[in-house]
């Protein structure tokens, strides 16, 4: 099992102890992706299927907001405790306390598990995460994740300017606290998108869509509707900065 040098811990508990550290914070930066999970979650993967749905790695809820938004079912599960108790507190869902890759919950429990920036937390342990997702999904797994692909040229100095702006700001003194208590966990790896689709026939899941589109950063002089705007229309078979894979059971159909 991968350890943290630095910390003595291995990658699970490492990953507990740096999100429960960083749960308010990482709350009030999810609006960052908020325009993509409207569009996906709310849009697509909420009105496309029905039953009980998986919020895999839920952190604060940023999946299970939107789906019980437009009248799902969804019960959220995360390693953090804390992620958990603000994601109850603030969308009022059912959460529970655990590890991605244990799920404590029996065979074909959900008939959909939505799992968006969860897997790269654990690259190295993606074919135990897949053989959790495989076997609590009955009918649908529907995945987003950042690709290890790059994205439009177009886009590469409004990327390269975000992340200029984050690192200033990450060095102000008001943003110390958050820099201290929160940074990319070492574990962290962007995943290969043919992986995940390899993955997920593995468990017997036939990949229905498969989709790259590209991250528009919350700049303040870009609307979110303008954003949106430019999310569906970069929407792209072979690359971009992230990818949205949905796969179903052979014997389950999408409506």
């Amino acid at each position: 099992m991968s350890r943290c040098v630095a910390t003595g811990l291995d990658n699970r508990e490492y990953e507990k102890v740096l999100h429960d550290a960083a749960a308010w914070d990482y709350e009030r930066k999810v609006s960052e992706w908020s325009v993509e999970h409207k569009y996906f979650i709310s849009a697509r993967w909420g009105r496309n299927f029905r039953g009980l749905f998986l919020d895999y790695g839920c952190g604060t809820g940023l999946v299970s907001r939107y789906i019980a938004n437009i009248g799902r079912e969804i019960i959220g599960v995360d390693i953090s405790k804390n992620m958990c108790k603000i994601a109850k507190k603030l969308w009022r869902i059912q959460v529970v306390i655990g590890d991605c890759l244990n799920l404590p919950f029996k065979d074909k429990a959900f008939d959909v598990i939505c799992i968006s920036g969860v897997l790269h937390h654990f690259p190295h342990q993606l074919e135990r995460a897949f053989s959790e997702i495989g076997r609590c999904a009955s009918k649908a797994v529907c995945i987003i994740e950042s690709s290890a692909t790059p994205p439009r040229t177009f886009l590469r100095p409004i990327l390269f300017l975000n992340k200029l702006y984050g690192w200033i700001l990450s060095r102000l003194y008001t943003y110390t606290h958050i820099r201290e208590k929160y940074t990319c966990s070492i574990f962290e790896k962007p995943l290969d998108p043919h992986r995940l689709v390899k993955l997920c026939k593995k468990e017997g899941l036939q990949i229905s869509e498969i989709r790259f589109f590209n991250h528009i950063p919350r700049i303040a002089f870009l609307p979110e509707s303008f954003r949106k705007h430019l999310v569906n229309s970069m929407l792209s078979f072979d690359r971009g900065t992230d990818v949205e894979i949905i796969a179903t059971r052979y014997t389950f159909k999408q409506k």
